[in-house]
């Protein structure tokens, strides 16, 4: 028995789409299939569409809060079955998913969930594959999760839900708590989901990572408040078990600082340059950016978690299937 949890904000234009690869993925499974849109106050005629293509649809009031973890907050809470599919609005399900869906029964009890490739296919008309295999120590194991992923009911509600107050990098913090930092999701390397992202340049993506304003939002601070509630929650080490890598770099840079300080500068240099090509050959593309620039989302987002801030539903539709 699966529940699909979609999310979305002003997404009229891709809400049709989602709608029939649910309704044919349902139509392959021999249990029942309840499909709910929450939708974060939305402007367009989101709602009306979804009311049209889901079974319930769940309005949430506006809020400067508002974000992707408080709508898969609130799902979670609506969703009546023991497997839950997370997707974004702007997703389509792949149908060589389906197979791996209708057997969900036999995933193993040591994983809580199962992702596959994203097959992102940008407006400019390019199209990208992203992979959760881990680099080191290959497992079936996912190094991390993004917007869609199929997670166990018991588990999410079991490890605390997913925290409506964190804007970005709400994905990482919930995967910290689901397995204490053990890589608990199972990987298979077919195409799970078509995602359709606006295109942005490199130098467009950098300046993303450098300040709130350039295109993330309030998205930027996600990391920082992610560190900040793990703290709380008492599970900051199990993220550095799991997503040791910036932490890894940025302690290679400390050394390279102290080496400059107590050997010589020049040495420093050399270092620092044979750290850096190591790490963009082992890292994937992109990362050695990211973790750069990641400090500035970490000092400026630790102040930005609301703890308190909870969704409220303003509009509640939709029918119980049978």
């Amino acid at each position: 028995m699966l529940s699909v949890v979609v999310i979305g904000r002003n997404e009229s234009l891709n809400i049709p789409r989602l709608a029939e690869s649910i309704r044919a993925l349902a139509s392959t499974c021999d249990f029942p299939v309840e499909s709910i849109y929450v939708d974060s106050a939305s402007t367009d005629n989101s709602v009306a569409l979804a009311r049209d293509g889901f079974d319930k649809v769940l309005v949430l009031g506006e809020s400067k809060h508002l974000c992707a973890s408080a709508g898969r907050f609130t799902g979670t809470l609506e969703a009546r079955y023991p497997w839950i599919f997370y997707l974004d609005a702007d997703m389509e399900i792949c149908t060589e998913f389906f197979p791996i869906v209708s057997q969900l029964q036999d995933l193993e009890p040591y994983f809580v969930g199962i992702i596959g490739l994203y097959i992102h296919k940008l407006d400019n008309g390019a199209s990208t594959v992203q992979s959760f295999a881990r680099l080191v120590n290959r497992g079936v194991g996912a190094t991390q999760f993004g917007g869609a992923v199929i997670l166990r009911r018991d588990a999410v509600v079991g490890a605390g839900n997913w925290d409506p107050s964190i804007y970005g990098k709400e994905e990482m913090e919930l995967y910290v708590r689901l397995g204490e930092g053990k890589p608990v999701v199972k990987f298979v390397s077919l195409p799970m989901i078509y995602h359709y992202p606006e295109y942005f340049s490199r130098v467009e993506l950098v300046l993303r990572l450098l300040y709130p304003s350039a295109g993330l939002g309030k998205v930027f601070w996600g990391y920082g408040q992610s560190l900040r509630a793990l703290a709380i929650k008492g599970n900051i080490f199990s993220l550095m078990r799991l997503d040791y890598e910036p932490y890894l770099f940025w302690l290679g840079m400390i050394l390279v600082i102290i080496t400059g300080f107590l050997v010589s500068w020049k040495w420093a240099a050399v270092l620092a340059a044979c750290g850096v090509a190591g790490f963009s050959l082992w890292l994937r593309p992109g990362s050695l950016i990211r973790y750069v620039t990641l400090p500035l989302s970490m000092v400026s987002g630790w102040f930005k978690y609301f703890p308190w801030f909870r969704p409220e539903i303003e509009k509640w539709t939709g029918k119980y299937l049978a």
